[in-house]
């Protein structure tokens, strides 16, 4: 999760039981200097951070990260022709949803590219629900290409004893049950809003 300038210098001083002025004058700055960026009103340089934290005793650690790349469109792949039938890789699922669960902000770009049939209906079903779903849960309009995969013609249900299917069923996300698939939004949203 994110978090701003402002929270950081905000809760270190807190943390450390310090005023603004007592930050300001260990730091080197002006009292403002410290006010204002935790009003968010002054974006600080990374070297001004850094000397507001020391003041307080922290460290500041940054990290770079490469934006993935990857988009709903290059999951239609995501599946594999068993003995017994063919078969969702659910984990390449859980990882693309887990790392918009960690960039929010990425959801639109990742899930407006419209995907090629994949071979396997299960899964182009599976894909736009699960864009529908990301969709929704964003506050952003649902991808139009969603439209045009029709639900499936049976029931999709999970494996399991009868009162694991009934719980699966309970809560299946409602963008899941419009597409006939009654599987808990636990399969797939495994850290929050399943």
């Amino acid at each position: 999760m994110a978090v701003t300038p402002a929270e950081i210098i905000r809760d270190a001083r807190l943390a450390a039981g310090a005023s603004a002025s007592e930050v300001a004058r260990r730091a080197g700055v002006a009292t403002t200097t410290v006010t204002r960026t935790e009003s968010g009103t002054m974006n600080p340089t990374i070297s001004m951070l850094e000397k507001l934290l020391n003041a307080v005793d922290y460290r500041l650690i940054v990290a770079v990260e490469k934006i993935s790349n990857e988009t709903i469109s290059e999951l239609t792949n995501a599946w594999t022709d068993e003995p017994w039938g063919c078969e969702i890789e659910w984990t390449r699922l859980r990882a693309f949803v887990d790392h918009l669960l960690r960039k929010p902000e990425l959801t639109r770009i990742a899930i407006e590219d419209v995907p090629k049939p994949s071979g396997f209906n299960q899964l182009d079903v599976m894909l736009a629900a699960v864009a529908e779903k990301l969709a929704d849960d964003a506050g952003i309009k649902r991808p139009n290409w969603c439209k045009s995969i029709p639900p499936l013609d049976t029931k999709l249900l999970p494996i399991g004893t009868p009162r694991m299917v009934k719980v699966a069923i309970a809560t299946a996300p409602k963008q899941f049950k419009e597409r006939n698939i009654y599987l808990s939004g636990r399969e797939i949203w495994r850290h929050k809003g399943g």
